[in-house]
């Protein structure tokens, strides 16, 4: 899989706030715990994605992390480059520096056409398609990711 542990809490993150009540935000702790991790991993996580204009961060007593309106539309792929600071791309099974078309590894061709289809997800699903599955119990909450 192309996420990182990172994308992943952030998914799952975003996933919990877009089952919470429009605009009301979440304890960055509260948002730890459901994810079964630090809270200063996942406040590291919310902020960045904060600032980048995912999240609205609302500071003092009421505070936390909501999702911005419009925000479940962003694309899976947009937030994995979000979080984890550069372009997913997909990479050599056998962990080449060079692997192509013409000079590539022995499953290369089976590997990189899997890799697309990957890279197709995450750019199709939004945060909402996927917390819409996740509200109708289609994922438990240990399997989503």
């Amino acid at each position: 899989m192309l996420l990182s542990k990172t994308s992943e809490h952030a998914l799952r993150g975003l996933i919990y706030l877009a089952g919470q009540a429009p605009g009301q935000p979440s304890l960055s702790r509260d948002i730890a715990e459901h994810l079964g991790a630090s809270v200063q991993y996942v406040t590291g996580i919310l902020r960045r994605l904060a600032k980048r204009g995912v999240l609205i961060s609302v500071k003092g007593k009421g505070g936390g992390f909501a999702l911005r309106p419009g925000a479940e539309n962003m694309n899976i792929l947009d937030m994995v480059e979000i979080v984890d600071g550069h372009q997913v791309m997909p990479h050599c099974v056998f962990s080449l520096k060079k692997c192509a078309k013409e000079m590539g590894c022995p499953v290369h061709c089976q590997w990189h056409q899997l890799k697309n289809q990957e890279m197709e997800i995450l750019r199709t699903q939004t945060i909402g398609s996927v917390a819409r599955l996740c509200s109708m119990d289609i994922l438990s909450r240990d399997s989503i990711l």
